[in-house]
């Protein structure tokens, strides 16, 4: 899930009867005068328009799963505009979308309406080879690659094209692998630069072994780090990444593998900012494998954390507290545990607070444990939460243990880094919070000796 770490329920209602529509209605009225049978025509009728409104007012959850697919259509759809030259019909497109797609997306639209009507008001009677090579990345940007490369194909020559570091990208996208993987091999002889050697030598697999992987969801998920997440030749493409695995999950062979892509649609459509679409998807993860109890875990300790950030603690706790009580062995434990410990710290509940971390030392949680969707270095859980309790006990005026459990933090549980800087300046730290709390002992201890 998306990447962020500390600082460090939906009512089922019973369905109400459904009213008439008002051709039911005409129906009802026009049978006994002009026969059953145009009756029924407008009973069918008006059955039909009320499923097209059920339709339109389904719930959030459900049509949000698949916001992000109408918006990549509409996009697609002005970008093949824009790519046969009807720049108008293109920004009308995107201005309607604007205001008719849902958050995230309809921003996106906007973004792109806007620079079209900017380049249109210029009004010169020829397109230059700017003006082209701007409507090629919009067209890139709307998704629609087709339309890019008949743009690019026809107005530039063959060595600006070879220059054109996004390509090869193009190519693999609008389908042709054949000419992607001759590009990239290209490239690939004559790149000096390791990263991009590396890269390379990627798309050029993936190209030649797309063809013969389109149902195979391990080779998706491959796809979707090496190729649309990786942001080297275009941006990080979260939306193309969401397309893929979409188009993958009926695919996945058993549950593991579609627990892995469900929960690869939600990273990317929390790094989209689409809210409704991850929230939907998490509800749905959670439907489809109620037994998985690390995917659940999961999702709940995501949601806390959220409701954490935002500053919403009492509903962060509810969720925390119900991934350690019912995932206690889950991977998720850790991490919801140091939660529970911070939030009633933040609250000054420092009874409470310390209760709450005592339980990370008893469990049997990993501190040398590397989650790589969130953070590329050690957890270490129990040197944080011994400083955590040095904090609370310090909070207390109780110097003598806030020092003992610091220098827990440095000798029993000292931290631990592939950032050398980061442990030096961790350490540095810890010993002047050490000299610091053994200042306040002293003289606690000489009072304590006058008495």
């Amino acid at each position: 899930m998306a990447a962020r770490r500390f600082g460090e329920a939906r009512a089922d209602r019973l369905p109400l009867a459904k009213p008439r529509t008002g051709i039911q209605h005409a129906a009802m009225r026009i049978a006994p005068r002009h026969g059953i049978f145009f009756g029924i025509i407008l009973v069918v009728l008006g059955s039909l328009l009320a499923a097209v409104a059920a339709g339109e007012n389904r719930p959030p959850q459900t049509t949000a799963l698949t916001n992000w697919l109408v918006a990549l259509n509409t996009f697609r759809h002005a970008g093949a505009l824009v790519g046969e030259n009807k720049l108008t019909d293109a920004r009308r497109e995107l201005a309607a979308a604007s205001t008719n797609l849902p958050s995230p997306f309809a921003a996106m639209a906007a973004q792109i309406a806007a620079k079209i009507a900017a380049a249109s008001a210029v009004g010169t009677n020829s397109v230059g080879a700017g003006e082209l090579r701007t409507r090629i990345k919009w067209c890139a940007q709307l998704h629609s690659y087709d339309a890019a490369l008949r743009l690019q194909s026809a107005s530039m020559p063959a060595d600006e094209l070879e220059d054109d570091s996004t390509y090869a990208w193009r190519l693999f996208e609008s389908g042709n692998l054949s000419a992607a993987l001759a590009e990239y091999k290209r490239r690939l002889a004559g790149e000096m630069v390791e990263n991009f050697r590396q890269n390379y030598q990627d798309q050029a697999r993936l190209a030649e072994q797309r063809a013969a992987n389109l149902t195979n969801a391990t080779y998706s998920l491959r796809l979707v780090q090496q190729h649309y997440l990786r942001g080297l030749e275009e941006k990080a493409d979260p939306l193309g990444a969401v397309t893929e695995l979409y188009r993958v999950l009926p695919h996945a062979r058993d549950a593991r593998e579609a627990v892995a892509v469900q929960e690869e649609i939600i990273r990317c459509l929390a790094r989209l900012n689409d809210e409704d679409g991850r929230d939907a998807w998490e509800d749905k993860l959670m439907r489809d494998f109620p037994s998985d109890a690390e995917a659940c875990a999961n999702v709940l300790l995501e949601r806390g954390l959220r409701f954490y950030n935002a500053g919403d603690y009492a509903r962060a706790l509810s969720l925390l507290q119900k991934v350690c009580t019912q995932f206690p062995n889950s991977g998720s434990y850790g991490d919801a545990q140091y939660a529970v410990g911070l939030i009633l710290h933040k609250q000054g509940k420092y009874t409470e607070a310390l209760a709450e971390y005592q339980k990370i030392f008893d469990s049997k949680v990993n501190d040398q444990l590397i989650d790589t969707e969130k953070s590329d270095d050690y957890k270490n859980y129990r040197h944080r939460t011994a400083l955590r309790m040095s904090e609370c006990y310090e909070a207390g005026q109780d110097f003598a243990r806030a020092l003992s459990y610091a220098e827990m933090a440095r000798d029993r549980y000292p931290y631990l880094s592939y950032c050398k800087n980061c442990m030096r300046e961790t350490r540095e730290a810890l010993e002047k919070r050490i000299e610091m709390l053994r200042q306040k002992v002293s003289p606690a201890k000489s009072a304590a000796k006058a008495d």
